[in-house]
């Protein structure tokens, strides 16, 4: 990719007003209503899609998941500590293939 220098770029591109085809003047902002779309009245819309909001939701629920289940954690800490923890090596080497197997599929 090559820059072309002689290029100008406007200072401020957000306080220009942008035409519509058939030559009116559009305000930039402040203008349209609260649902993101405005009148029908030749101008130009936009809508978000209902993903949007779905995507947001999740977003925000995720931040509420812990990253480290604690209780999970520290049970196994209790019972490694006290030497209780008897992991079953016939288990373990079952996830191990399984997941291998998973990741070359």
């Amino acid at each position: 990719m090559k820059i072309d220098p002689n290029i100008q770029f406007p200072i401020d591109p957000q306080s220009d007003r942008v035409t519509n085809s058939a030559g009116k003047t559009v305000p930039s902002q402040g203008s349209t209503s609260s649902s993101g779309t405005s009148s029908a009245n030749g101008e130009d819309t936009f809508n978000l899609s209902s993903t949007h909001s779905q995507v947001q939701t999740l977003t925000a629920s995720l931040a509420n998941v812990p990253e480290v289940r604690t209780q999970r954690v520290s049970a196994l800490q209790q019972k490694v500590n006290s030497g209780n923890y008897l992991p079953n090596s016939q288990n373990i080497a079952d996830a191990i293939l399984a997941d291998q197997a998973g990741r070359r599929a």
